[in-house]
């Protein structure tokens, strides 16, 4: 169970980092949880920044998320678009 919580943290780490030193997306990570939506409200990811983040997400963890499938990230959590991503078989 430990190696899954640790991917997970990993990949909720590297989407913040992305979004806040990377994108300059956010200004910095304060009341961002797992409950904050990936877009308006939360990360403020909009549909152009959601296809690089996922490019990113697809590079570094080694998953495929199908262009078809992006949209649809839109309306998760960080909590559920960290599961979506263990989901599709992430690699630490």
């Amino acid at each position: 169970m430990s190696t899954s919580t640790s991917l997970e943290d990993e990949i909720r780490e590297f989407v913040l980092t992305s979004v806040v030193d990377e994108m300059n997306i956010l200004t910095d990570r304060d009341g961002i949880t797992d409950d904050s939506p990936v877009t308006v409200g939360g990360l403020e990811v909009d549909s152009l920044s959601l296809i690089e983040l996922t490019l990113r997400l697809e590079t570094r963890f080694g998953v495929e998320i199908p262009d078809t499938d992006i949209e649809p990230l839109a309306s998760l959590t960080l909590g559920g678009l960290v599961t979506e991503v263990v989901r599709r078989g992430a690699k630490a």
